[in-house]
């Protein structure tokens, strides 16, 4: 395969339209809290609940106690935050970075892993003696 592809949808063109996809239905923020400290929220509503996580990708958690996006949001605002909300272009871009990322990452432990492969055997017997000396200074 050529370095930049993907398997889904081959190259740069198959990660944005897989990002593209990705961030259906999703809302991003950018929120800066009253003491400076900037940070993301991606908020979606599943099945009429809503979730939000602090990146893309990540496992979203549901919202405390069950509030509305808007809740969130306003609750934000009351306690002295400001929010800005990203466009669907700058989620694409977001999206599409992180699956670049992720998949430049799995072809590096891809890698690693099959050129450690061959010196499992090697390790094995190293750890295995290792666990040995380690119970006879028990007995």
């Amino acid at each position: 395969m050529a370095k930049g592809s993907s398997k889904a949808g081959g190259g740069a063109g198959g990660i944005v339209k897989q990002a593209t996809e990705n961030v259906k239905g999703i809302n991003g923020y950018e929120v800066t809290t009253a003491n400076g400290n900037k940070l993301e929220f991606f908020m979606r509503k599943v099945d009429g609940e809503t979730f939000y996580s602090n990146q893309l990708g990540a496992i979203p958690e549901s919202t405390p106690n069950g509030m509305s996006e808007q809740q969130m949001l306003d609750a934000i605002t009351r306690n002295g935050g400001t929010v800005r909300k990203y466009s669907k272009q700058e989620l694409v871009n977001m999206e599409s970075q992180r699956l670049k990322d992720r998949q430049e990452t799995n072809e590096f432990l891809n890698q690693q892993y099959a050129r450690n492969k061959g010196g499992d055997q090697v390790n094995k017997a190293y750890r295995n003696t290792k666990k040995a000396n380690r119970m006879a200074k028990r007995r």
